[in-house]
């Protein structure tokens, strides 16, 4: 259906200047001076008949929640006591954005039609009618069918996108509708897996604006920062870290963690996306293997069919300041044509001292119909990060006791640095085959290139002469090249008098960590100690730091490049969801996938006076001492099959049981013969309930899950398989491991997760999981039964409700919001070693082995904590918004993650505050 809105449409403006981004204090002050430029520009107005002569407009609250725009419509006449005559099928299946807050009659109804192709004119002073809006342009994809019933969105095009699971302007907690464990729209109630949204009104209402707090409000998962920093933290679900990422459904990118070579450094800004969606568990039948902490799918905002832009300026706490611009809308070609960019800048500074960092994102998408049956959007996107940063965190005593250090200590140098660039370039071609079948084709290429420079603290404290830690630096260069591309033909056929879904695909992706360099310490080569006249590392006194009693070391010497390092997979896919008859749906999936590594990897010199090869002769500095080459590949059918089943109680009641299986390639890693290991292999089995009432504008589900992985690789040690033409003591990457397959990693629990509007203007989502992780079987010894990740929580409770008052008065226009993040106690153990001997190794690496006898054991944990949050807004009129968020209410002190004794030790956010002034044009 098809409408015109209301809301004043701009003119494709002239570019102005660049907005002088600015300093640290003035990001509200740039944001309200844009938005008062976008708000003076004249724009045509859309078709629609104005108000009869002599009628007065009258301002009134509204409160219409998104959903069935018949509904809306009823709600509407009520409130305003217009008379609207329309015919019923016009509006039979068309969905709206609701309205809420103080406007005029006629703005109310034109933000109800938005995006529906419907427009209105007065056929009198109290009778208007609804009728479809001729002098829009028409698109005709084919149906665009989202699975299951009671969804909240069962067409492409809320708020005016090609997506049918955006989720943009619906003003909801849920979505109708997800992709990412079906590679087509589904609905949640009818996907066999544990799987949640985060949508576009949430992330607004909870200030997420990069993944690191996105990833911290979705169910079940646990953000651990590690030595690395918060710019590089890990995440786990169901006790596992979460390795790969999807965008806009398409095949697995690599995030790693923060040590990896390969990975995405995930310092993503979500400016530029509409939703984000979670799967936890094994993903493994559209993504060539299954990683049985889950994966993540990042869905980018789309142009929109009208004209809308926002802008918003942000200040907050430590001079955190960020502005957003977002103008999309028709282009050109009778609007065949529309285009969408997204401009953000952010500076950020921390609650502890020195550390801070800067970045900015710009983000471009053009969508254009083809044909009326096909769709294209390609874009770019370009994200900038300096940093000064900290890492390694805070040490302990030797004991594992606390310190008791402030909280806004911080054991870093301003001299650190640590620089991101990522450039991304995608394409989507969508095509409607016919009136049941439809092809897409995604692809993506991401580059990124990162480098720092680092110096920190580490090593534990001693009680009694408060002395032990060391200052430490090093310097690296990364680089991970990415392309994913996926290809995906989906349909519906009639068979046993029953609708049959079939969904078959390939996919392809290629990561390459390449040109990757290492360097050797700074600090070891400008460093003697007064005491001994030995090279080595300066002391650091945590109670009485003072960083400008480090001065900047030179750079270090090249110690390894890494020319190639990374793997390329092709993959093929096919599901089939059977109804035999209409309670009971199954679903079974096969997957075929093939896997390539290769890494070339190359020891330079480092020692002075040169090196000695195995081979005769030497090496100068900087020259090759070995290379290390790598390069296999395998393939995998996955047996048994993905297999699920769903039985529909009614229709808004639901009852699974599936079963994927875990499968990882890790021939990166070598026996001690240097073969590589077979496959990570396992299964995972979940069941549940899931409820979708209210017209699916609320998703519930309760989830029970049991997965075991095996053939995992054993660390042995650093083996004796020299890699040919090395140096003495060169050893082949990741050597030696060993696989026991009676040795098995177990993982089970619950997920309860929640979202959407339980009452009337009540948005809610709340996420529980219970987990349980242990190794099992007697050949782990005294470590069977002990955790897999002891920073994991056992249990773990994220929630957040946003309540809209009732409409009249100034209190219509207001709304609040609160939450809580509540996990039980983690905990780590270990030893630390309080005394190294230093030496070389014969290339001329600085080496430090822990002196005989000189381990400490450690015991110590961070107990239950809950982070309180709360957000105030009002609507000042019919444009502009001021909200502010406040995260941890009531100033909680505790250890967002407990690392051991040396360091990893990170205090949580002390109360923190975010001014908010947003408009919407």
């Amino acid at each position: 259906m098809l409408y015109s809105s209301k809301r004043r449409r701009r003119q494709s403006s002239e570019s102005h200047s660049v907005i002088d981004f600015w300093n640290r204090r003035s990001g509200l002050l740039v944001a309200a001076a844009c938005a008062t430029l976008l708000s003076t520009l004249v724009l045509p107005e859309p078709a629609f008949s104005q108000a009869p002569a002599g009628r007065v407009e009258l301002e009134k609250a509204f409160r219409i929640p998104a959903g069935d725009l018949t509904t809306a419509l009823r709600t509407f006449a009520d409130v305003s006591g217009l008379q609207l005559v329309y015919a019923t099928e016009l509006t039979a299946s068309a969905r709206t954005s609701g309205v809420t807050g103080s406007m005029s009659e006629s703005a109310a109804l034109a933000k109800l039609l938005t995006g529906t192709g419907l427009t209105y004119r007065f056929a009198g002073e109290r009778t208007v009618t609804i009728e479809r809006d001729k002098s829009a342009a028409t698109r005709t994809l084919g149906p665009v069918r989202v699975e299951g019933e009671n969804t909240a969105a069962t067409t492409a095009g809320a708020n005016g996108s090609t997506d049918p699971t955006a989720t943009e302007g619906t003003k909801s907690y849920t979505s109708g509708a997800l992709s990412i464990a079906s590679k087509m729209p589904q609905s949640i109630k009818d996907t066999a897996q544990s799987v949640s949204v985060i949508t576009a009104q949430r992330m607004k209402d909870q200030n997420i604006t990069d993944f690191t707090s996105l990833m911290n409000q979705a169910t079940g998962v646990s953000v651990v920062t590690t030595s690395n920093g918060p710019l590089a933290p890990t995440f786990y679900s169901r006790g596992f870290a979460i390795s790969r990422m999807q965008v806009d459904g398409g095949a697995p990118m690599d995030i790693g963690s923060g040590s990896s070579i390969t990975g995405l450094v995930t310092q993503l800004d979500m400016g530029m996306y509409d939703h984000a969606e979670v799967l936890r568990g094994s993903d493994g039948l559209f993504n060539g293997y299954g990683d049985p902490g889950g994966v993540i799918n990042l869905v980018r905002k789309r142009p929109l069919d009208h004209a809308q832009a926002t802008i918003e300026g942000q200040y907050g706490s430590w001079d955190n300041s960020r502005t957003t611009l977002d103008a999309t809308g028709p282009l050109g070609l009778d609007g065949r044509l529309r285009g969408r960019a997204v401009i953000a800048y952010q500076n950020q500074g921390y609650f502890y001292d020195i550390a801070g960092s800067n970045k900015t994102l710009a983000y471009g998408a053009l969508e254009g119909d083809l044909t009326s049956s096909t769709t294209l959007m390609v874009g770019l996107d370009v994200t900038r990060q300096n940093a000064v940063p900290f890492v390694y965190g805070l040490p302990r005593y030797q004991s594992g006791g606390d310190l008791k250090l402030p909280r806004d200590t911080c054991l870093c140098f301003p001299w650190n640095r640590y620089d991101i660039d990522t450039k991304e370039g995608f394409a989507t071609l969508e095509q409607s085959l016919n009136s049941n079948w439809s092809l897409k084709i995604n692809v993506t290429h991401l580059k990124q290139a990162s480098s720092y420079k680092e110096g920190y603290a580490n090593g534990t404290v001693n009680p009694a002469t408060l002395a032990g830690p060391l200052l430490n630096a090093q310097m690296q260069d990364r680089g991970s090249e990415q392309t994913a591309m996926d290809s995906t033909l989906n349909g519906s056929f009639e068979l046993f008098g029953h609708r049959q879904v079939l969904v078959v695909g390939a996919n392809y992706a290629k990561v390459d960590g390449g040109g990757y360099t290492s360097y050797t310490s700074p600090i070891t080569n400008t460093y003697v100690s007064p005491t001994t006249g030995l090279t080595g590392y300066p002391p650091v006194n945590v109670f009485g730091f003072d960083p400008g009693a480090y001065p900047e070391p030179p750079s270090g010497l090249r110690s390894g490049d890494t020319p190639q390092s990374g793997t390329t997979q092709w993959s093929g896919y096919a599901t089939l969801r059977l109804t035999l008859w209409d309670p009971l749906h199954l679903i079974a999936g096969l997957r075929y996938s093939h896997y390539r590594y290769g890494y070339i990897s190359d020891t330079l010199c480092t020692k002075i006076g040169g090196c000695a090869l195995r081979t005769g002769g030497s090496a100068p500095v900087g020259g090759v001492t070995g290379t290390t080459v790598s390069d296999h590949s395998t393939h995998d059918f996955s047996w048994p099959p993905t297999v699920e089943l769903v039985y529909d109680l009614n229709k808004t009641l639901s009852l699974y049981g599936s079963y994927t299986d875990i499968y990882r390639e890790i021939s990166t890693d070598v026996d001690r013969s240097g073969n590589p290991l077979r496959p990570i292999t396992g299964g995972n089995v979940e069941g549940g309930i899931k409820w979708s009432p209210r017209g699916g504008r609320l998703n519930a589900s309760l989830s029970l899950y049991h997965l075991v992985q095996k053939d995992f690789p054993l660390f042995l040690d650093y083996g004796d398989y020299a890699s040919t033409g090395g140096a003495v003591g060169d050893h082949i990457h990741n050597c030696c491991f060993t696989q026991d397959p009676n040795r098995l990693n177990v993982s089970e629990g619950a997920d309860l997760d929640v979202t959407g509007e339980i009452l009337p203007g009540l948005q809610f989502s709340a996420g529980y999981t219970y987990n349980l992780n242990k190794r099992d079987g007697s050949f782990w010894g005294t470590s069977e039964g002990q955790p897999l990740v002891t920073l994991s929580p056992k249990h773990l409770l994220k929630l957040w409700a946003s309540e809209q008052f009732p409409v009249g008065g100034w209190l219509g226009r207001a709304s609040v919001g609160a939450g809580v993040v509540a996990q039980s106690k983690s905990y780590t153990s270990g030893t630390a070693c309080t005394l190294f001997d230093f030496g070389t190794d014969p290339s001329g690496r600085q080496t430090a082995v822990c002196h005989p006898g000189a381990n400490v054991p450690f015991n110590f944990s961070q107990g239950f904590y809950s982070v309180f949050s709360a957000r105030a807004a009002y609507q000042l009129d019919s444009r502009w918004n001021l909200a502010l968020n406040v995260d941890n209410l009531l100033d909680r002190t505790y250890y967002q993650t407990a690392g051991t004794s040396t360091s990893g030790n990170w205090y949580g956010d002390p109360r923190t505050f975010m001014l908010s002034v947003r408009g919407s044009f």
